[in-house]
Parts: structure tokens; C-alpha cells; sequence
């Protein structure tokens, strides 16, 4: 039985279209380019194919099919620093191909002849190692049912360590805003909403924000802000959207409203254990998306659920008074505890400025403590908003559409924090199923090159009914909705671009150190690396979703472009430090 390895970068997708597998083991392709800090980690992927039945294991347990007789083979990666493999699932994309992206978290998988498994391997380096050169040796052994294994591929491979030390994500100059859907994780692991069992759940999603680094902190505070993404209305009927309130109101005997913020403080501190604890966004007081405006007297459609413990109903609060109540004790509340200056009340994608312009004014003049953040796509709304709005998020296309007065704004707005977003648009640079993962990688050096603080994406933990099984959901491309996945113990379970989005801010980090201790000559070749087309006007053409230029002509989609960028920026910091 003849068995097939490759090693492969880490930026590899597995695809599988027409039956067929986009890996060609016959060709030679020079040693996969690897390179870190210490304390940073190292990755690739082996590649693997049988040409009969066989079951993969990664681990050293003893495994059997439950198919039969069927070949067992075991990966073994040997090298002096800490080692982690993970299977890769694949799912279906929207053009029917299967594409690589879970990292699964069991031992063993069962595949067919002739059928590619790919494994992805991360070393850790420790803070303590030394630099230099390293070697790692690659084996696979095989048995069949109870024979002995027996060693059927051996391959060495080589990484560099520098003499830096990676810093920790906490402390990363990247401001990422990945959105949490909480309400959607308490559905897919069957805890009731804000109970125990749902924030033991949570906290293991805020550990893998926290290796990202991310920055804000998302906090619900009215009913289905979003309107479920209008899932309802939709004629794909797969995926429950509907993100519930973290707040808990209640009306007395005597007509008082009270409200119960303790849900989310706890919500916030477990986010602060683990270095989240830049921002508190808002949403549901501004832009609310849907028709159902519940009080006629208020300029913005708020949805407040409260129980009225004179009958045991819970109702809608539907007069603007009752709304501007809670909006001066939800104020209140973060002045006295000392929170306030981290707050920002979110606009999710205004497209009325009359209509953003009222909601505001009424919000500022209730509660004038608030500020407030915008994720945008019309770039007017910078100049109309430049004296309310703290933190501007222009959508890449606006970026690029209006490219000069953005950073007319950003150099006259001085203090104000400037990101960036994708999101169903545009098709390309994106983080996709489709998407090659290099797309991820330019994220970061994108935002370095626009000189922005850095990346939102709406999409964490937005998944439609069954994720494990299928990403696919109504017009949104395959993965558009989420960067992990529902694990049946509980836990996320990372993809392939979750890992390029680390990458991705790895290249920021280095990319921003170089700007604060070199000239602009080592930065523009820093960046010549990878960035194709250096004029940022080029991208789009004047609909911002409408691409002017093939992906290719953006940035460079070859791997070892990335590295090379990497090994220059780390060399030459190594060289600064010494």
C-alpha cells in the first residue's frame, strides 16, 4: 500500500473540486520558509494520501476502524520545542468545492483511498530559547490491524529564531473589534442565556479573542438589535441570528423601573482577566436595523424587554420617556463605576444621515457622557459626524472610493481611532471559505500601510444552525459568518483563518515597531514584499464594492512573499536591539 507525504506552508488550503485535490505530491517544492521570536510559534502543514483506506492519527493512543481492516498511520513530529497537531476538517463551499478551515480537536480521522488529509503543525518557541537555527524531523509510521508499525516517511525541516522576544497579545498595537454574538453561543451549546453553564462557555471563546489580542469589548443592550440579520424574513430558514439584551429590567409594584447591569459587569471582567479591556461597545442604542419602532416618540427603534412584577408579564417599554430613563441610568451606571471613558456607542452601517443625525442629538442629549463609534460605508458621514463620532470605521471599499479625504479627516481629527472593515463585500482582499489565506495575511500589513489602528469584522460566532456541518447560509459567502467553530465539549474550535488573522496582526506588530525605529527607505521595501498596487485609490472603482483590479494586482498570493517580508522586519529589529 504506497502512502504519499508533502509538507506544505501554513497558508495552505486543501481543496477538493470535481473530485479532485489540489495537492500534487510528484512535484518538489524547496523547504516550506519559517521563521519567529521567541515566544512566538512556527507552523505548517503535512499533507497526506493513501492509496487505500486508511486511518490518520495524530496522537499515540492505539486506534482501530470501525470500517474494517483498514491502514493505520501515524504522524510524529520530533523537535526540541513544544509541538501541537491538529486534523483539518473541510466543508462545503458555495460553488459546491470542499475547502480546508476546522482545526478539529480529535486524534484520528478515517478517509478513503486516494482521499488528502492535511495536518496542521505549530511549534512554540520559549522566551528563553536561544536564537539560531532549529531542525525538526517529520515521520510516519503504519501497521496494519495488530503488526508492528513500521516507518514508511521521514523528513527534516529547519526554522529561524531570532534574538527578539514576542510580546503578548494584550499589549499589541493592533486595535482588533471582532464582534461576540453571545446569544448565538449560548444556542449552539444548549446553556440557558447568562446562566453559569453559558459564561463557562464564554470565557473559553474570550481566551482565543484574547490571543488575537482583541481590543473591544461587545455588549447587547437592547432587544435584537439587528433584527436577527433579518433571518425571519429570509427564504433560507438554517441559521437563528437574534442576539438578546445583557440587560435585565423589571418594573415594580410601584411603577419604578429598575435595572440590572450585573450580568454585564460580569460579562465585562471576565473579558478584563484575559487583557480585553480597551473598549465597551454598545450596541442597540443607535441605528437600529428592522421597521418595528415600539415608541412613535422616539427618533430610533429600540426594543426594552422588561417584567412587570405587578402581573408576572414581561412587556416592551413603548413611551420615549421610559427609553430615556434607562439610557441616563445605563449612563449613570458606567460614570460611578469609573467606565464611562471607555464606552462607545455603535453605529452599525448608518445610511441616513437625518435620520443618524436625530438619533444622536436625542442619545448625547440624555446621556452627553457617551461617546460614540461608527462602522461606516459612506465616507461623507466622517466629515458630517467628525465632531460626535470618536472612532470611525470605514468599510474597505469607502477606504478606498474616498481614499484622500480620509486621511484629510484622519490628519485633522488628531486623538480620533480610525479601523477599518469588510465584511459580505468586497469579494476580495476577504476572509472567506474561498478566500486564499494570504487575503488574511494582508489584513495586517494593509492596516499598516494605511497607517489605520486597525480591523473590525463582524463575524466570530454568527453561525447558522449546524456550523460543524455546513457554512453556508442565505447570500452571505461560506464563512463570512464566523473565524471558529462549536466544539461538543464546549470550547471554540479555531479554523485555518482564524490562524492567518494571527499572522496577519504579527506582520502589524512588526511592521509598526520598524516604523518607530527605522527610516521610510526600510519601510517601503518592508512593504514592497507584498503590496502589488501602492496607490489605495486603484482597489475599487466607484462603487466600493466593485472591484477595479484582479487580487493579484492588490497584493502578492504567495507565502513565502509573507515570510521574506517577516525575516526582513525581524532582522533588521534584531539588529536594533542589539
Amino acid at each position: 500500500m504506497a502512502v504519499k507525504v508533502k509538507i506544505l506552508p501554513e497558508t495552505f488550503k486543501l481543496e477538493k473540486k470535481n473530485d479532485r485535490f489540489n495537492v500534487d505530491f510528484f512535484t518538489v517544492d524547496r523547504n516550506v520558509s519559517i521563521i519567529c521570536e521567541k515566544g512566538g510559534s512556527v507552523s505548517f502543514q503535512t499533507a497526506i494520501v493513501c492509496d487505500g483506506e486508511y486511518i490518520l492519527n495524530i496522537g499515540t493512543r492505539d486506534v482501530f476502524s470501525q470500517m474494517g481492516d483498514r491502514k493505520k498511520l501515524r504522524i510524529s513530529i520530533d523537535c526540541v520545542f513544544p509541538v501541537t497537531c491538529n486534523l483539518i476538517g473541510m466543508h462545503t463551499d458555495d460553488d459546491l468545492a470542499s475547502r480546508a478551515d476546522i482545526l478539529l480537536s480529535q486524534e484520528t480521522e478515517e478517509y478513503q483511498a486516494d482521499e488528502v488529509s492535511c495536518i496542521y503543525c505549530e511549534l512554540f518557541v520559549p522566551k528563553h530559547a536561544k536564537a539560531g537555527i532549529y531542525s525538526g524531523t517529520i515521520r510516519l509510521y503504519g501497521s496494519n490491524n495488530l503488526s508492528d508499525e513500521e516507518k514508511m516517511f521521514e523528513q527534516s525541516f529547519t526554522f529561524e529564531v531570532v534574538n527578539l522576544v514576542k510580546k503578548e497579545a494584550k499589549e499589541n498595537r493592533f486595535y482588533l473589534d471582532l464582534w461576540q454574538h453571545l446569544s448565538n453561543i449560548a444556542r449552539k451549546h444548549e446553556t440557558p442565556l447568562w446562566s453559569d453553564a453559558h459564561f463557562e462557555v464564554i470565557e473559553a471563546y474570550v481566551k482565543t479573542l484574547a490571543a488575537l489580542g482583541q481590543k473591544a469589548v461587545t455588549l447587547i443592550v437592547s432587544e435584537i438589535p439587528w433584527n436577527g440579520q433579518n433571518c425571519a424574513q429570509r427564504a433560507v430558514k438554517n441559521g437563528n441570528l437574534y442576539e438578546y439584551s445583557i440587560v435585565n429590567i423589571r418594573r415594580n409594584y410601584d411603577g419604578i423601573f429598575t435595572y440590572d447591569f450585573s450580568v454585564m459587569q460580569r460579562y465585562i471582567d471576565l473579558c478584563k482577566k484575559y487583557g480585553i479591556d480597551r473598549e465597551l461597545s454598545l450596541y442597540g442604542l443607535t441605528n437600529i436595523w428592522g421597521e418595528d419602532s415600539l415608541a412613535d416618540d422616539y427618533p430610533d427603534k429600540i426594543k426594552l424587554r422588561y417584567l412587570d412584577e405587578s402581573d408576572g408579564l414581561y412587556k416592551y417599554i413603548r413611551n420615549a420617556t421610559e427609553i430615556d430613563r434607562f439610557l441616563r441610568a445605563l449612563e449613570q451606571y458606567f460614570i460611578q463605576t469609573k467606565q464611562i471613558g471607555q464606552v462607545r456607542v455603535v453605529a452599525d452601517e448608518p445610511a441616513n444621515i437625518e435620520a443618524y443625525r436625530n438619533s444622536i442629538n436625542h442619545l448625547l442629549q440624555i446621556a452627553p457622557s457617551f461617546q460614540l463609534k461608527a462602522a461606516i460605508n459612506h465616507a461623507d458621514f466622517i466629515g458630517e459626524f467628525g465632531n460626535e463620532v470618536m472612532d470611525f470605521v470605514p468599510s474597505l471599499g469607502c477606504v478606498s472610493a474616498e481614499y484622500d479625504k480620509l486621511k484629510q479627516y484622519q490628519k485633522e481629527m488628531d486623538g480620533k481611532r480610525f479601523l477599518w472593515y469588510v465584511c459580505c463585500a468586497p469579494a476580495y482582499p476577504n476572509t472567506f471559505l474561498s478566500s486564499d489565506l494570504c487575503e488574511s495575511l494582508f489584513i495586517g500589513v494593509l492596516t499598516s500601510y494605511l497607517n489605520f489602528d486597525g480591523f473590525l469584522r463582524w463575524n466570530y460566532t454568527v453561525w447558522p444552525d449546524d456550523p460543524r456541518k455546513e457554512i453556508r447560509y442565505g447570500e452571505w459567502k461560506a464563512g463570512d459568518t464566523n473565524f471558529v467553530y462549536p466544539a461538543n465539549n464546549g470550547t471554540p474550535l479555531v479554523s485555518l483563518r482564524y490562524k492567518a488573522l494571527l499572522r496577519a496582526i504579527e506582520l502589524f506588530e512588526l511592521l509598526e515597531e520598524l516604523k518607530r525605529v527605522e527610516d521610510t527607505e526600510a519601510l517601503a521595501k518592508a512593504y514592497s514584499f507584498v503590496v502589488k498596487e501602492k496607490d489605495i485609490r486603484c482597489y475599487f472603482a466607484e462603487d466600493p464594492h466593485a472591484i477595479r483590479l484582479p487580487l493579484s494586482d492588490l497584493c502578492s498570493l504567495n507565502y513565502n512573499d509573507y515570510m521574506e517580508m517577516k525575516k526582513y522586519l525581524l532582522h533588521k529589529l534584531s539588529k536594533k536591539g542589539e
